[in-house]
Order: C-alpha cells, then sequence, then structure tokens
C-alpha cells in the first residue's frame, strides 16, 4: 500500500471511532466501526503494525485439530465444494475452528508464496484480539456472516484483501468454527463481494446441516422445511428426538424460527406434540406409511411448515424374546444353494443381531434400507437375505453395481430403452433392471459411485413410483423395494457436493452398519461355518487344528469376508486329509499374523529377504532399530491396527487419500496414527 493510502487508512480508523468523520464519505458499516473501537480502546492494537499474521507450527496445528477431528471431517468436504465454486474467481478458502485457527485451506498453489506473505494459508492465526478487525476474527465474535473489504480491515497491511465468512453454528447454538473466501485483489466496492458471501452462507448452513445429521445419526431427526416444494431437496431447519418425542437439539434456524413456540424458554426438553398439532406416534405411523412430507403447524402460532422424518441410524433395541429351544434351527447351515439367511448371517455377533432385529421390523414396509461397511463385509448377501426373509421373496431380486457398470451403459441398463432408441440397441428393445425388480426388490450396489447425471432420474422413479425407459414417452408404473449399499460416507458427499441430497434420503429410510470382519465377535464360528460352505461338506469331513484357527482368528482380515473365503479355498485346496494346518494357510495371512503377534519378526529381516518377498513384503518400512522397537512396544490391538494401516497403504503404493477411504478413518487420523507407529513411506526412508 502507497504511503500516502496507509496515512490515510490509519487516520480514518481513529476518525470513526471519535465520532469525527470529517470529509469521508464512504459509509463505514456499524459492526465494522464497532471492531474498529475494540480493536483500539481493549486490544491496543497499533494499526500501523507491518507484524505478519501468526502461523502456528504442524505440531501446535495438531493441538487445535485433535479435539474436532471429526467437525473437521465433515467440515472439510464444504470446503472442497464451496472452493470449486470460487476458485477461478481467483479466492482461497478457509476453514478456522472457533478460535480463528486456520484448520483447512484451498488455493491455487501457483500462488502460493502470495497466500503465506497475506496469512491466507494453513495454520494462520485470525483472531480479532491480534489482528483486530478482520473476516475470521470479526465474524466469530459478532457471531453473524460478513464481508470485511479492504479498507474495512483495521491493520493497514491487511487493506488490500477482502474476506467473506460466516460462522458454522452447532447444535448448541456456539460457533463450531467458520468458513472463508479471500481474496488478493478484488474491486473496489464491496458489493462486488455480495455473491461471494451469500456463497459462503450458504456452504456454512450445509456443514452446519451435516454435523447435526451426524452427531443426532442415533436419534429421530425432523427435516423441516417452509416450502412443500422443496422440504424433499433440502430441510431449511432440523430437530433431534428420542425414541419418546422429546426434543433433544434443535439447529440455529430452528432455534430462530421456532422461538416463539418455547413462550421465551428452551425448545429442548420439550415433546413434539407440545411444539407441532402432532404427537410423536402420530407422526411414526405416517412415516412407515409413506416417504412423502408431512403438513404440520405449530401450536401457538399456526405457522404451516412441512416435515419428514428421518429413522435413527443405529438403536439400541431389546431383541425380540425366543424360546431357548429354537435357538439350534439358528445355527443351522444352509444345504449349496440356498439362501444364507438372516439369523445366519448374524452368527452371535451382538452388534448384528440387533441390526437383524431391527430390519425385521422395516423389512415389509415401504422403507428403503442403506448398508455401509467396508468392501468385503458382505453387504449383497444381507441384501438378498433381506429379500428372502420378506414378503417379496417369491419376485425378482435385481442387483446392479453402480461402480462396475460404465457410465455410458449405466442409464440404459437401469431404465431400459425402447427400439432404436439409439445407435446399437436391440431391434426389441430391453427391459430395464429397474422394470425387471417389479414388485422384488432392487440392490443398488456401491451407490455412492452412481453418476450425477443420473441421480435425478432415479430420484423420479423413486418419487413418482413410474419409469419412462429411453426413447419411451409413456411412464411404466413400478412396485420395487430399494436396497442401497456403499463403503463410502454419503453424508460427506452430500456436504461436498458429490450426492444429492435429496436422492441420499430418499435411498436412506434406514441404515445398518455391518462390521468388518476384525469386530466380529464370533469370529471363530464364522470361520468353521464358511469354511464347511466352501467345501460344500459336511463338518465331520473337515478339520482344522488349534494353531491354524489361532491364525486365522487373529488376522486383521483388511478384505473382509471376501478375502476369508479366498484362503480358505486355497487352504482347501492344498491341505491333506481334510485337516487345515499353518503350512496350508495362504503366506499373506502367515505373514500377517506374525508381524501381528511379534513385531520384530518380519522387520527383522535383511533387505535382501524382505526384496525376496512378495509386492506388499517387499514395501515395507524402512528396518531400523527404531521401528522395531516401536512395534515391539505395541500392545495386541495396536499391533493389529499397525498392519491394518500398512497393508491398504501397501496395497495403494503409498497413496494416502485412498488407503484413509478404504480403511474409513480421516486422513489427520492417518498420519497421526502413522507418526505413533512408525510407519515411513518408501519416498522418506
Amino acid at each position: 500500500m502507497p504511503e500516502k493510502d496507509f496515512n490515510r487508512h490509519i487516520q480514518r480508523i481513529f476518525s470513526c471511532v471519535s465520532g469525527n468523520r470529517g470529509n469521508d464519505s464512504v459509509k463505514v458499516d456499524t459492526p465494522i466501526v464497532m471492531s474498529w473501537e475494540r480493536s483500539l480502546q481493549h486490544y491496543g492494537i497499533d494499526p500501523s503494525q507491518p507484524n505478519p499474521v501468526q502461523v502456528l507450527t504442524s505440531a501446535e496445528l495438531r493441538d487445535y485439530t485433535q479435539p474436532i477431528e471429526r467437525f473437521l471431517r465433515i467440515a472439510k468436504a464444504g470446503v472442497q465444494h464451496l472452493h470449486r465454486q470460487v476458485a477461478d474467481l481467483g479466492y482461497s478458502t478457509l476453514l478456522c475452528d472457533a478460535n480463528g485457527v486456520t484448520v483447512d485451506w484451498q488455493g491455487d498453489e501457483r500462488y502460493s508464496r502470495q497466500w503465506k506473505e497475506s496469512g491466507l494459508f494453513l495454520g494462520a492465526v485470525w483472531n480479532e484480539h491480534q489482528e483486530g478487525t478482520c473476516g475470521v476474527g470479526t465474524s466469530l465474535v459478532e457471531q453473524v456472516p460478513l464481508t470485511v473489504h479492504k479498507g474495512d480491515h483495521f491493520r493497514a497491511k491487511n487493506a488490500n484483501l477482502t474476506c467473506s465468512c460466516a460462522p458454522i453454528i452447532g447444535p448448541g447454538g456456539k460457533a463450531m468454527g467458520l468458513i472463508d473466501v479471500s481474496a488478493l485483489h478484488s474491486p473496489d466496492s464491496k458489493d462486488s463481494q455480495h455473491l461471494a458471501l451469500q456463497l459462503v452462507m450458504q456452504s456454512a448452513r450445509m456443514i452446519e446441516s451435516a454435523y447435526f445429521l451426524s452427531q443426532f445419526e442415533d436419534q429421530w431427526v425432523l427435516r423441516l422445511s417452509f416450502e412443500r416444494e422443496l422440504a424433499e431437496v433440502s430441510s431449511e431447519c432440523l430437530m433431534a428426538l428420542d425414541g419418546n418425542g422429546t426434543i433433544l437439539a434443535v439447529d440455529r434456524v430452528a432455534r430462530r424460527a421456532l422461538g416463539r413456540e418455547a413462550g421465551g424458554g428452551n425448545l429442548v426438553g420439550r415433546s413434539v406434540g407440545e411444539v407441532f398439532d402432532v404427537d410423536f406416534d402420530k407422526l411414526l405411523e405416517i412415516s412407515s406409511r409413506s416417504s412423502l412430507v408431512l403438513p404440520i403447524r405449530t401450536q401457538r402460532a399456526g405457522l404451516q411448515m412441512f416435515t419428514s422424518l428421518r429413522c435413527p441410524q443405529a438403536i439400541s433395541v431389546k431383541p425380540v424374546s425366543r424360546v431357548t429351544e429354537a435357538a439350534p434351527a439358528k445355527r443351522q447351515i444352509p444345504r449349496p444353494g440356498e439362501p444364507l439367511t438372516l439369523d445366519y448371517l448374524a452368527g452371535s455377533d451382538r452388534r448384528l443381531n440387533e441390526s437383524v432385529e431391527r430390519i425385521k421390523r422395516v423389512m415389509n414396509k415401504p422403507i428403503p434400507i442403506l448398508l455401509n461397511g467396508e468392501t468385503g463385509t458382505g453387504k449383497e448377501m444381507f441384501a438378498q437375505a433381506i429379500h428372502h426373509a420378506s414378503r417379496r421373496a417369491d419376485k425378482p431380486f435385481v442387483a446392479v453395481n453402480c461402480a462396475a457398470i460404465p457410465e455410458s451403459l449405466i442409464e440404459s441398463e437401469l431404465f431400459g430403452y425402447k427400439d432404436g432408441a439409439f445407435t446399437g440397441a436391440r431391434s426389441k428393445g430391453m427391459r430395464g433392471k429397474i422394470l425387471q425388480s417389479d414388485g422384488g426388490t432392487l440392490f443398488l450396489d456401491e451407490i455412492g459411485d452412481m453418476p450425477a447425471s443420473l441421480q435425478p432420474r432415479l430420484l423420479r422413479v423413486l418419487a413418482e413410483r413410474e419409469v419412462t425407459p429411453l426413447g419411451g414417452e409413456t411412464p411404466i408404473p413400478v412396485d420395487l423395494h430399494v436396497i442401497c449399499a456403499t463403503h463410502r460416507n454419503i453424508l460427506e458427499m452430500v456436504a461436498g457436493g458429490e450426492f444429492r441430497e435429496d436422492l441420499y434420503y430418499r435411498l436412506n429410510g434406514i441404515s445398518f452398519e455391518l462390521p468388518p470382519l476384525r469386530q466380529r465377535s464370533d469370529i471363530s464360528r464364522l470361520i468353521s461355518d464358511v469354511l464347511i460352505i466352501e467345501a460344500e461338506s459336511g463338518p465331520e469331513k473337515l478339520t482344522i487344528d488349534d494353531n491354524a484357527m489361532q491364525i486365522l482368528s487373529e488376522f486383521a482380515w483388511p478384505g473382509n469376508i471376501r478375502q476369508l473365503r479366498n484362503a480358505l479355498r486355497y487352504a482347501l485346496a492344498v491341505c491333506d486329509n481334510g485337516v487345515i494346518t499353518c503350512a496350508d494357510l495362504p503366506v499373506e495371512v502367515t505373514q500377517g499374523r506374525e508381524t501381528v503377534q511379534h513385531g520384530a519378526a518380519p522387520l527383522s529381516r535383511p533387505p535382501a529377504a524382505v526384496s525376496a518377498q512378495s509386492g506388499a513384503a517387499a514395501a515395507s518400512p524402512s528396518i531400523t532399530d527404531e521401528t522395531v522397537d516401536a512395534v515391539d512396544g505395541l500392545n495386541a490391538m495396536e499391533q493389529a491396527e499397525r498392519q491394518v494401516i500398512l497393508d491398504s497403504l501397501t496395497k495403494h503404493k503409498w497413496q494416502v487419500a485412498r488407503a484413509v477411504k478404504e480403511i474409513g478413518i480421516s486422513r489427520a487420523t492417518m498420519y497421526r496414527k502413522m507418526e505413533k507407529y512408525v510407519i515411513i513411506p518408501p519416498n522418506k526412508r
């Protein structure tokens, strides 16, 4: 900034704070003047100070990010979505915590030096008591969205920047953080930042909703809107309820919109029937019969709203009482070719048994089911078991893998086509998978990989219960029950703009988490049953000796049931007389078990021996005394966790982004675990 402008900026601040505007015709917004007053009188900041913005070290930044890891994981998707919208306009995008510390940053790396010099970078501290009036700090103090444009900044060194910010308010009514877009250069008019501020406010609201839904995923959630037409697309406010219909929390918009209904008090702790003209039992009854939005009115003001009820993602329910004598039937091994039952798949694992009891309650109702779980946990087997246990068992079960079909073909595969619809089409056309599943069950595997272009069409089919083939004009009614499966976090994809929110809520009537094999409490029983199924023979003809069973039970199984089945097929092929010993197990299982149990054994091999092993073993970390000591000092669970992380990194050629997606942890957690377990990437050895 030229010295003349520098001095004029400082003089303007002092004049405004003293109440003497002089000849300054530029209007200064009230929040800015109040912040200038705080900066001068309370913080004692000199606006001419040239000191750079404080930037935390990696270790210091970790202390701020670890306590908010869940919030950070959800908010990052919103940051990426916002940055895609503004990147071409020269903005960087910042996510700050409630202290004004920049915990995530997106920007053009070509200008990283300029971003860093201006303090618009990861680790920068933008609180008001250090920097004076600035977008992040002032927005957090005022708890409102605002733009601090050029000369609005208190410190003269920041007077070239423009920053539009919106606080992210948590369920408790306090700011969890803030999202900001900033530019190094912009037009002089503050009005030029109006659109940027609107986009920031929209992103903050999106993150608030995603965090609220994640925070109360085990509770009922009322999604409320003031417009019927928009109710299925997006909810304007959210309300969490317990199993009795008592309000546990409301988001910022609901708190403001429904404050009058609280009579000056708090909505939390009241029953939903005190606030609206419908009680909780009625809501449950209507939601079980229809996925349509329900018009309701508030009790005091008579305000009309439109609502839908989201089911809990995990409820602790009392298992349906079983007659003791009936228990053996649950353990019966299905004959070859017979469908596996829900009870058989659940085994004796407590969490899975609870999920199965819930599945039985909803499988014959018009409620779509979403199955979450790592790759190989048996999501399609569970979907088939649900179908065969339901009233639709005599109708088709049609599976579609959204990730396996090329994007150019998936539309015709799902919706079908009429003859002559396109070049190369069959002369008689084709009934799509949706019509093939009429009356039965449509299983959409890897729904997170469905192309964005097809999501509106699928939403229309689910909403209107009719499908129009490609090249056709007349919709065809269809009766189907939809089960979806994914290993991805769809809620994060919604926050990041990668998956339609309205489609997510259409598909996620109720969701179930299938635990990975390493978390199953009945692993030994499961191994025995899978072995019998794979051998297609009676249990009396097969034996796994104790040592082999111990190795199989303690292995981490990163590939879950799919990997277990392959391992047992191999063991069956090479074993003698139907007895599986340690020598019959695949090398990856026995070596993996050695690493878990002893740590130092595989690490102590000389480099030549390591390179002679498979590609996975060859990619192991450098063998140092520090590495060996670190692994020796771990308990069994930590050693198993280390091996899972190492296997995934090796499998994905040390691409952390792919490994964290497979394991299901955040990038921050991955780096922390790698440091803890002394897992060193090849390029840093």
